[in-house]
């Protein structure tokens, strides 16, 4: 489950929110996907829901054929596709793609691997046995707020790819940068705030859990950034049921 919130600064400016996600859940495989439009961009809100939808139907596409080979080129394949559905929409409106630029994390979660892909300052977060740690961060950029984006030329050169096996993951957490100051704990490193993850697998892991209460605890979020904030997470089911609700992360994360 999770959900995208527009940001304070967005609500302020009355752009609306400019993240998008979604997921799909299948008896073989899952997929999540989250996109960030580029706000100095005059479609980018529009670039990010495409990128989402479409990153999804080539992801479901590509795991469930059960495709023999390395997980890295579904995820290539999943970038390479959504440049190109980008580049027909703009061609179509006489625009150029960059209009529509997005960044794009992608994760699927098949029977044997769970692999991650991202395109820009995405975060993707994986957790195990109560531990967590964050995958591929992307590289420090000379400016503030600089990164790259999926329609950007040599978009696929800067794809970053993790797989592991899904016997060592029972957390995939993917968020845009706007969370950034909630979800890691440094912001140099990258590293997690465990607390946060903590106590959202075990929320997730309720009987309760539900998406609007996602979106409500973020839109209750002080994000400090005022960037739309998105989180979606694909939890492994639990035995037993914790049902404190996420109120701890809004509390605990400085």
């Amino acid at each position: 489950m999770g959900a995208s919130v527009t940001g304070t600064s967005h609500e302020a400016a009355g752009t609306g929110c400019e993240d998008a996600s979604d997921w799909e859940v299948g008896p073989e495989v899952t997929c999540l996907a989250v996109a960030d439009g580029a706000g100095s961009r005059p479609l980018s809100g529009r670039g990010a829901r495409l990128a989402v939808e479409h990153a999804l139907l080539i992801a479901r596409a590509c795991a469930g054929r059960n495709e023999p080979g390395d997980p890295h080129t579904w995820l290539q394949l999943i970038v390479k596709d959504v440049r190109e559905k980008i580049t027909e929409l703009a061609a179509s409106e006489g625009r150029p793609p960059g209009d529509f630029a997005a960044t794009l994390g992608v994760a699927i979660l098949t029977g044997t691997v769970a692999c991650v892909g991202q395109i820009g300052d995405t975060i993707a977060v994986l957790g195990q046995a109560g531990q967590f740690h964050t995958v591929a961060p992307p590289p420090r950029a000379e400016y503030v707020n600089e990164t790259s984006f999926v329609t950007d030329d040599g978009a696929l050169e800067r794809l970053r790819v993790t797989v592991e096996p899904i016997a060592d993951v029972d957390a995939v957490f993917l968020s845009t940068d706007g969370l950034r100051f909630k979800v890691l704990g440094n912001l140099m490193t990258a590293d997690p705030f465990p607390p946060f993850f903590e106590d959202l697998t075990a929320y997730i892991q309720s009987a309760e859990a539900s998406a609007d209460e996602i979106r409500r605890f973020l839109a209750g979020l002080d994000d400090q950034s005022g960037d739309d904030k998105t989180l979606v997470a694909a939890v492994r089911a639990a035995a037993e049921w914790p049902a404190d609700g996420p109120q701890a992360a809004r509390e605990g994360v400085a």
